[in-house]
């Protein structure tokens, strides 16, 4: 489980990494050497067992000697697929604020996405980086964009393939103020709460196994 815990903190510090860099605050390889982010004391009681929920992460970034904290939720498939990502980078003692957008390789780059909380005004955000596994995309936000999304039901990503065809991806605002507004998980909450996940992936892959016995061992006796 440790595996999986650091795959996520990794992904996570490769989009705080991809920002960074589409910030001009560092060059590409830190997207390679950036270190998952510690997390400070107190921690925060973690979310239930739902990879989907918003988790905060916060530790230093050497270069800058700043702390940076990225409040993230992952967009996922009931069988534990990643789809897409949307978080919220803020260096301490700076206002400006980050959206990052992570979404699958294959999209059309140019026209850019698009990012919606409910009905509100579409946003547009541009692409700045591709990696082989998905490509980063970022839009400067306000603390009026912030209230926003503490007050909405969920933010909407609309991006283009290569059809041209419109993308959505949505991801819930639930459980946003409390992630944002409080504390960072440390990396045992976070722990547990892969571990959580993993149970439940694990349970639900059992019975959609079973079913699939089921229905075969069903079809047999009505061959008979």
């Amino acid at each position: 489980m440790a595996t999986t815990l650091k795959k996520r903190a990794a992904r996570i510090a490769g989009i705080v990494a991809a920002g960074l860099v589409a910030s001009s605050f560092s060059s590409m390889a830190l997207a390679q050497t950036a270190p998952a982010p510690a997390a400070p004391a107190p921690a925060a009681t973690p979310a239930p067992a739902n990879e989907n929920a918003w988790v905060k992460l916060c530790g230093n970034d050497k270069a800058a000697k700043k702390e940076i904290c990225f409040v993230q939720r992952e967009l996922r498939t009931d069988s534990g697929q990643f789809l897409a990502s949307a978080g919220v980078r803020q260096v301490a003692g700076e206002a400006r604020k980050i959206l990052l957008v992570q979404t699958p390789v294959g999209m059309l780059i140019q026209p850019g996405m698009r990012v919606q909380i409910d009905k509100n005004k579409q946003e547009a955000a541009k692409y700045t980086i591709c990696f082989p596994n998905a490509c980063f995309a970022e839009l400067p936000i306000t603390d009026e964009f912030i209230g926003q999304m503490k007050k909405g039901n969920e933010l909407i990503l609309t991006t283009l393939n290569q059809q041209a065809k419109g993308v959505n991806f949505k991801l819930s605002l639930s459980g946003f103020t409390s992630a944002f507004d409080g504390p960072a998980l440390d990396t045992a909450a976070l722990q547990r709460q892969q571990q959580e996940l993993q149970s439940e992936l694990q349970r639900k892959a059992k019975e959609a196994q079973q079913k699939l016995i089921d229905a075969q061992k069903a079809a047999g006796q009505q061959s008979q």
